[in-house]
């Protein structure tokens, strides 16, 4: 993507960045897409780097940390919050903690690639760090939607045993982990 002393533009560099945040995203759903090498990780990183670091009016690190956030955000909405929805019960439950377990890889993957945002302007303006804009979004977009169903499937689940089913202990385990923290 780089190339030495050439300005990126913001339209540029964010289709760039889709690229890899598509791909994660690929992964995370489960299609068959071969995971990021070190090669692909230093581009993006360099990317953003650079794209934060040129020149003004080429300096776009704003514009970079409202996308990292609208990215998130458009995922919960139309991807992970579906998902959960659509089902019920125990295997609501078990979206539930799919989609937690999936969107802390997320997170950590697109912290590293976005990581010179942390690093340096979030630092100097006292935004949120990336890590937490993810977690917000989660929050805000899926757990505060889904935490009413998933409490009450909860207590029917907890309810099962008490009858004598056998549950799941562990998927129960991190549910509770999931709507308490």
């Amino acid at each position: 993507m780089e190339t030495p002393g050439k300005i990126i533009s913001l339209e540029e560099g964010w289709e760039f960045m889709e690229k890899g945040i598509t791909k994660l995203k690929r992964i995370l759903e489960g299609y068959p897409e071969p995971q990021f090498s070190s090669e692909e990780y230093m581009q993006f990183y360099t990317t953003v780097n650079v794209m934060c670091t040129q020149k003004p009016p080429y300096d776009f690190p704003q514009q970079l940390y409202e996308m990292y956030k609208k990215t998130f955000d458009e995922y919960m909405d139309v991807t992970v919050l579906p998902s959960i929805q659509e089902k019920s019960d125990d295997y609501m439950l078990r979206e539930l903690v799919k989609r937690w377990n999936n969107h802390k890889v997320m997170v950590r993957w697109l912290s590293r690639f976005f990581h010179y945002l942390d690093r340096y302007y979030i630092r100097r303006t006292k935004l949120q760090p990336l890590n937490v804009i993810g977690d917000i979004s989660f929050c805000e977009l899926v757990y505060e939607i889904i935490k009413v169903r998933a409490t009450e499937a909860v207590i029917t689940f907890i309810n099962k045993e008490r009858e004598g089913e056998q549950i799941d202990q562990a998927m129960l385990k991190n549910v509770l982990d999931i709507l308490l923290n």
